[in-house]
């Protein structure tokens, strides 16, 4: 709602994006068993030595918190704030308090990282937190930081590129549809690269993939579509945003043999279109055209709202008949409702 009503008045409120921004970060923090790494990190947590080493700094801040004897629902609650905490200024500064970013990045990100992918959610938030810093040009503090997130997942290591490929320029030319259009024909055919990639740690992410690849370029080419359309003036955050998200397409269709090793290094760069329709909506005018733009992206980052949501109901196995309009926000001051699910394996942690 209050993002319909900045589309439609050109006007941003504050107020409202702080009441909205403060309500995720309260359901990041308190939730309990919401998405299915939830327990899977339990498991990192109080029995590293089934999934064996994992990154450095990560297991540290376990070893901290564990020093202390903070239990894990506490563990995860404090990360889930952190991330919400070093992802406020990209919110509230890059994108002027814009309702309809925060809606942009609720309907796909929000699930996937501070509700879920605790590590690349971490590096995720730090990353927009570095955003200035890459249109200042400070390599240096940006790459140091890059190495730091590196020890909590070794996947933010692919942000390394980005002030190289940033500093290139092209990204309002013409000629880069060509290269999209190459990279989707290379992405449909299907090669793999992994012979060319000496990470062997590609191999955990091998596994059976759902959708065809006809049907997943497909929407990432509707996610990536809008961006065409509009060329922003070079050095403004609407350029930025663009060529960050543009990055991140070729990114997914180079990677795109493994859905799911694509999928978990993209969302880096295509969390950025939650800068891009901030600035369509601070510097375009209302015209169909731009109003098309932003409701296409808006449809498909609400369909992928309903995906995930969906995907965790099949993963945690509740009961039959709950459905993606009642899914249940389970918090650690309710854990006990978990018990009227069936399926659903807790290991011990209440």
């Amino acid at each position: 709602m209050f993002s319909a009503i900045e589309v439609m008045s050109g006007k941003r409120s504050e107020r409202w994006f702080n009441v909205s921004y403060f309500l995720m970060t309260v359901m990041a923090t308190f939730r309990y068993g919401q998405m299915d790494d939830y327990f899977n990190y339990y498991i990192n947590y109080e029995h590293p030595e089934v999934y064996g080493l994992i990154d450095p700094l990560f297991g540290l801040l376990i070893g901290l918190f564990k020093l202390f004897g903070i239990g894990y629902p506490v563990f995860i609650a404090v990360l889930s704030l952190g991330c919400m905490l070093l992802s406020y200024r990209f919110f509230h500064k890059d994108c002027g308090y814009s309702c309809i970013s925060l809606l942009t990045f609720y309907g796909y990100t929000f699930m996937m990282c501070p509700m879920s992918s605790i590590r690349q959610g971490i590096c995720l938030a730090m990353l927009m937190f570095m955003y200035p810093w890459l249109k200042e040009k400070n390599n240096k503090r940006f790459y140091s930081w890059v190495i730091v997130g590196c020890f909590i997942h070794l996947s933010f290591i692919v942000v390394l590129i980005l002030p190289w490929l940033l500093n290139l320029r092209i990204y309002n030319k013409a000629y880069i549809l060509y290269v999209a259009l190459g990279l989707t024909a290379f992405a449909l055919v299907g090669i793999s690269v992994t012979a060319f990639l000496p990470l062997d740690r590609l191999a955990t992410y091998e596994e059976g993939e759902g959708a065809s690849i006809f049907i997943r370029m497909a929407l990432r080419i509707l996610i990536i579509f809008p961006v065409f359309l509009l060329e922003p003036e070079e050095d403004t955050d609407g350029y930025y945003a663009k060529a960050i998200c543009l990055i991140g397409y070729a990114i997914y269709c180079v990677l795109s043999f493994n859905d799911l090793v694509a999928g978990r290094l993209e969302f880096y760069f295509r969390t950025f279109i939650c800068l891009y329709v901030a600035f369509l909506v601070q510097n375009y005018v209302r015209t169909s055209r731009m109003l098309a733009n932003l409701g296409l992206l808006m449809f498909v980052h609400i369909f992928l709202w309903f995906k995930n949501i969906d995907a965790a109901i099949d993963r945690m196995n509740y009961k039959e008949g709950i459905t993606v309009f009642n899914y249940p926000y389970i918090s650690v001051f309710d854990k006990s409702e978990l018990s009227e699910y069936s399926g659903i394996d807790t290991y011990g942690l209440e």
